[in-house]
C-alpha cells in the first residue's frame, strides 16, 4: 500500500453520522490546520453507506481511508484534486464508473477489493493526466474486464483483479494498439480466475501479433486460471518464443486446464519444445461444416486444417469443408467413394488421402485444381480405375503414391509406361488390366500393346481424315447453299403449267418516273400484250393516284399469275417510292408457294449483278434467267410473250363461249413506229 513519504503531519478528519441509514459529515477541530496542513480521513469498521455530505469543504485531503464500511456509491469526488490514497475496501459497491477518477490526478493508490463490483466501465483508471500506481480490485463479481482497463500508456506499479469472476476480456471501445506510443510497464495480476478462453489480440486491438512487441514490458500473471490450450493460444506462444520468459516466469508458473492431455502442462513447456505447439490444436464442429461423422481439427503450428473422415460411408468426396485460412489435410480413406469430382476448396488441399477406396474415375478438374497439394494418395484402390488424368503426369513424382494400384488400360493409355519409367518411385507396383493380356505391369503396357495400337492408331487416323473431310464437305454446302439459295430455289424449280383461274396474267413493275421507260411501256409492250389478248394490271393506268396501300397490292398479287419487272438503274434507287418494294416482297412471297406463278424479269438497262441489291433479282440475273434487250425490237417482244405463256381472252358478248387461247401461234405487228420513240 501507499504510504506516502513526506507527508508526517497529517490533520485528521473527524466523522459526525447524521442518519441511521450512513450519511454523514466530516469535522476538524482546528480551523487553521484546515487550511494550512493537508488533510486525512481514516473510519474503518463504521456503518457509513456514503462518503461524507461536506467531504469538498475539505480539498486539502489527500488520504481517505473507509475500508470496513457499507458504502454503496462513491459519488461525485471530482473536488478532492489533492487526493493520493482511496482505500474502500471491503465496503458494499457494486459499480465504477470512468468519471469517477478522472479530475483526480494526484491519485496514486486505489483499493477497491473485497466488494460487491459486477461492472467496471471501460477507461475507469485512464484519463489525460491520471497516473494511479497501485489498483486493488481483487475479490470482487465482474466476469468481464475491458482491454482499456488492462493496457495503458505509461508506467504503473500494479493492476490486480485476481480472485474475481473474471472469464473474458472484452474491447467495447474499438480500442487499437497504437504502435507510436509507449505502453507500461506494469504488473497486471489476473489470477484464480476462471478465464479459460485465451485472449484473441484481434479482438483486443492487436490486429498484427508482430504488435504485441509493445507490451513486451508488461507482466502478466494468470495462475489458478483454466485455461483451455487450444489453437487460438499457439500463434502468439509461437511469436513470443523468444521472449516468453519476460511475460512469464518461474514464478508466475502457468498451465493448461484443457484438453484432458495437456491438464498441468506449463505454458512455458509448450513454448520451449517446439514439438508440443502441434499439440496446440481446435475441434472444428458439425455446425461450422465439418462434414457429418467426420472428425476437422485445426493445427495452426503445422498450418493445416485436418479433415478425417476415414471409414465413414462416403460416396463421394465431401461437398464442403470448414472456412479456414489455412491448408486442407483430408483423409477419405477406407470408404466407398466411386469417383473423385472437383470441389471448390480442392485448390487449397495439401493433402489428400483417397486410399482403399473403389475409385474408377478422377476427374481431370481435381488434378488441375490441386496446385497447393503436397500428396495423393491412391494406394489399395479396390477394382479398377479406368480414367486416370494425363494431367497426373506432371505432378511430382514424391507427391503421388500410387502403391498396388490397378488401372483399366487400353492404347490410350499408353503414356503410363513413360510416365511410371520416369517416376521410378512404386513403378513396380502399379497394374494394368487390359482386354487381350489380362493384368500386366503397367510400366510393360507399351510393349505389350504397342504394335496392335499402331495398326488401330492408323485406322483411327483414317476414320478421322473423312469424317474431317465429309464435315468439310457439309460445312461447304451450307456455306454455298446459304449463299446461292435463291439461285438454287429458280434453277431448280419446276413450274407447274396446271390450269389455275387468276383475275390478271400479267402485274407490270417499274419505275414510273422514267420517261423513257413509261413511253416505251405505254407504246410498245402495252399495244403487244393487249394484242395479245392478255388482260394486266399497270400500277399508274389502272391505280388512283398516289401510292397504292399494301393491302391492295397484296391482293392484286394474289389475284395476278405472272409479276413482270422492268429492271432499270432507278428501279433500284427510289427511296421516295416504297412501292417497288412493296410489289416485289409480295411478288416473290406467292412466286415461293406457288408453283403456277411467274416472275419475269426484262433487264432494260443491261444491269449487271454486282450492281443489284435484292438478292432475289440477282440471283434471276445470276443464272440467266432475265431477259435482257439489245435494240428493243419487235422481235424480243416474242420472248416475253414466250415467257409469259398461255392467256386467256375474255369474251365479253353475251352467249360467247369462254375458250383458250395461245398467244404464240399470231405474230405481233406494232402499229406504232418503234424508230419514231426515242428511248436514249
Amino acid at each position: 500500500m501507499w504510504d506516502m513519504p513526506g507527508k508526517p503531519n497529517l490533520i485528521d478528519l473527524y466523522v459526525e453520522y447524521t442518519s441511521v441509514d450512513g450519511n454523514s459529515e466530516v469535522m476538524i477541530l482546528d480551523d487553521v490546520a484546515k487550511v494550512n496542513y493537508s488533510l486525512q480521513l481514516i473510519h474503518i469498521h463504521g456503518s457509513m453507506g456514503y462518503l461524507p455530505e461536506n467531504i469538498c469543504q475539505y480539498t486539502a485531503t489527500v488520504k481517505i481511508d473507509l475500508s470496513d464500511n457499507k458504502i454503496r456509491l462513491i459519488g461525485n469526488i471530482s473536488c478532492l484534486i489533492n487526493l493520493e490514497l482511496l482505500n474502500l475496501k471491503r465496503n458494499a459497491l457494486t459499480r465504477l464508473s470512468n468519471v469517477t477518477l478522472v479530475h483526480l490526478l494526484k491519485l496514486k493508490t486505489l483499493d477497491i477489493s473485497e466488494n460487491q463490483i459486477l461492472e467496471i466501465e471501460p477507461n475507469a483508471f485512464v484519463g489525460p493526466n491520471l497516473n494511479i500506481s497501485w489498483m486493488n480490485a481483487s475479490y470482487n463479481y465482474f466476469t468481464e474486464v475491458d482491454v482499456t482497463n488492462v493496457v495503458s500508456v505509461g508506467y504503473f506499479c500494479v493492476r490486480d483483479y485476481s480472485h474475481s469472476k473474471m472469464n473474458k476480456l472484452i474491447n467495447s471501445m474499438n480500442f487499437l494498439l497504437n504502435t507510436s506510443l509507449t505502453y507500461g510497464p506494469g504488473m497486471v495480476i489476473m489470477k484464480d480466475n476462471p478465464l479459460t478462453i485465451w485472449p484473441e489480440f484481434d479482438k483486443l486491438g492487436v490486429p498484427d501479433l508482430a504488435w504485441i512487441g509493445k507490451l513486451w514490458e508488461f507482466g502478466f500473471d494468470f495462475r489458478g486460471a483454466n485455461l483451455t490450450c487450444n489453437c487460438q493460444m499457439e500463434p502468439f506462444l509461437n511469436l513470443a518464443e523468444k521472449v516468453i520468459k519476460r511475460i512469464w516466469t518461474n514464478v508466475f508458473n502457468v498451465t493448461c486446464s484443457h484438453p484432458p492431455h495437456l491438464n498441468g502442462t506449463p505454458i512455458l513447456d509448450l513454448v520451449m519444445n517446439n514439438s508440443r505447439l502441434s499439440e496446440l490444436v481446435c475441434p472444428i464442429d458439425a455446425e461450422n461444416d465439418c462434414p457429418i461423422g467426420c472428425n476437422c481439427t485445426e493445427q495452426p503450428s503445422n498450418s493445416r486444417l485436418i479433415v478425417d473422415c476415414q471409414r465413414v460411408g462416403l460416396t463421394a468426396l465431401p461437398h464442403r469443408l470448414p472456412n479456414t485460412s489455412l491448408s486442407y489435410e483430408l483423409n477419405v480413406c477406407d470408404n466407398k467413394i466411386s469417383v473423385l469430382n472437383k470441389r471448390e476448396y480442392l485448390g487449397k488441399v495439401s493433402v489428400l488421402n483417397a486410399c482403399d477406396n473403389e475409385i474408377w474415375k478422377v476427374d481431370e478438374a481435381v488434378v488441375e485444381m490441386m496446385t497447393n497439394f503436397t500428396k495423393l494418395s491412391l494406394t489399395n484402390n479396390r477394382g479398377f480405375l479406368k480414367h486416370l488424368p494425363k494431367t497426373i503426369q506432371f505432378l511430382p513424382a514424391q507427391s503421388l503414391d500410387v502403391l498396388n494400384l490397378v488401372l483399366y488400360c487400353d492404347c490410350d493409355s499408353i503414356w503410363l509406361s513413360e510416365w511410371l519409367e520416369f517416376r521410378q518411385v512404386d513403378s513396380d507396383t502399379v497394374y494394368c488390366h487390359t482386354a487381350n493380356h489380362g493384368r500386366i505391369k503397367a510400366i510393360d503396357l507399351e510393349k505389350v500393346l504397342g504394335d496392335e495400337c499402331q495398326i488401330k492408331d492408323s485406322t483411327t487416323l483414317i476414320i478421322c481424315i473423312c469424317i474431317a473431310i465429309l464435315l468439310v464437305l457439309i460445312v461447304v454446302s451450307v456455306v454455298l447453299f446459304y449463299k446461292f439459295q435463291y439461285e438454287l430455289r429458280i434453277l431448280l424449280r419446276r413450274q407447274d403449267n396446271s390450269y389455275e383461274h387468276f383475275e390478271y396474267d400479267v402485274y407490270i413493275s417499274f419505275d414510273e418516273n422514267n420517261h423513257h421507260l413509261r413511253e416505251w411501256i405505254r407504246h410498245i409492250v402495252l399495244p403487244f400484250l393487249e394484242n395479245c389478248g392478255y388482260r394486266f394490271y399497270l400500277p399508274m393506268r389502272d391505280s388512283l393516284p398516289g401510292n397504292v396501300a399494301e393491302e391492295t397490292v397484296n391482293e392484286l398479287l394474289r389475284q395476278t399469275k405472272c409479276f413482270v419487272v422492268v429492271l432499270s438503274t432507278s428501279y433500284l434507287c427510289q427511296n421516295g417510292r416504297p412501292q417497288t418494294e412493296i410489289e416485289w416482297k409480295y411478288a416473290w412471297d406467292f412466286y415461293v408457294k406457288n408453283l403456277r406463278r411467274k416472275i419475269i424479269i426484262i433487264n432494260f438497262d443491261h444491269l449487271p449483278s454486282s450492281v443489284v441489291d435484292p438478292p432475289q433479282i440477282k440471283a434471276f440475273l445470276r443464272v440467266g434467267k432475265a431477259l435482257s434487250f439489245g435494240n428493243r425490237d419487235g422481235m424480243h417482244l416474242n420472248n416475253i410473250q414466250a415467257a409469259i405463256g398461255l392467256g386467256r381472252i375474255r369474251d365479253m358478248t353475251l352467249g360467247a363461249p369462254r375458250r383458250l387461247f395461245f398467244p404464240g401461234l399470231l405474230r405481233f405487228r406494232p402499229k406504232v413506229d418503234v424508230e419514231k420513240i426515242n428511248l436514249a
